[in-house]
């Protein structure tokens, strides 16, 4: 889980980008051109979010389940999938209202972020179903439900690797001081 977390600051911090020069005091008001209402802001302010959103389910992680009662460590898996499905289930909403971009350049890394995530939820779907469908949760069911769940999370370093990758173009960075969630 902590690899989820430190993936997630990744994908952030793929929001940002890297500044040359001598530091000065900030003003606290953007300095953009770019209109807040623009379709490139707006478009944005709900990419840094769907990044935002990626923190929170690494900051909803808990640390490893190591209960003996078998009851407990059921009700943490389902617990720790049903947040991560939460999440995922809003970014998908997020990467789906992000198409078409207002620059067209960007719709095949929607795609693929979206292909991948969609991924992601689908396994961690099907291990909190399998671990919900057993009573009382055996160490089998446990151990092939959470086996599942590490593989769903290859989805996530897809994804944290696609938007590494990615570079916006200037149109779109440029609006990003006055989109609220990249601030």
């Amino acid at each position: 889980m902590r690899l989820l977390l430190l993936g997630c600051l990744i994908a952030l911090s793929a929001c940002a980008t890297p500044v040359t020069g001598v530091p000065v005091a900030a003003d606290p008001t953007p300095t953009t051109s770019v209109s807040a209402d623009s379709p490139e802001a707006r478009w944005m302010n709900r990419f840094c979010g769907m990044g935002k959103l990626m923190v929170t389910a690494g900051e909803t992680a808990q640390e490893p389940m190591t209960s003996g009662d078998p009851a407990v460590l059921k009700k943490q898996f389902l617990d720790l999938t049903g947040r991560l499905i939460g999440v995922l289930d809003a970014v998908l909403a997020d990467l789906r209202a992000l198409r078409p971009a207002p620059a067209r350049e960007v719709d095949p890394l929607i795609r693929q972020l979206t292909d991948a995530f969609t991924e992601s939820r689908r396994s961690i779907a099907v291990a909190r179903d399998d671990v919900r469908a057993v009573e009382p949760l055996t160490a089998e069911a446990f151990s092939a439900a959470a086996q599942r769940l590490t593989t769903a999370l290859g989805g996530f370093e897809r994804a944290l690797k696609l938007m590494q990758a990615a570079t916006l173009p200037p149109r779109l960075t440029d609006a990003a001081d006055a989109a609220p969630n990249c601030r």
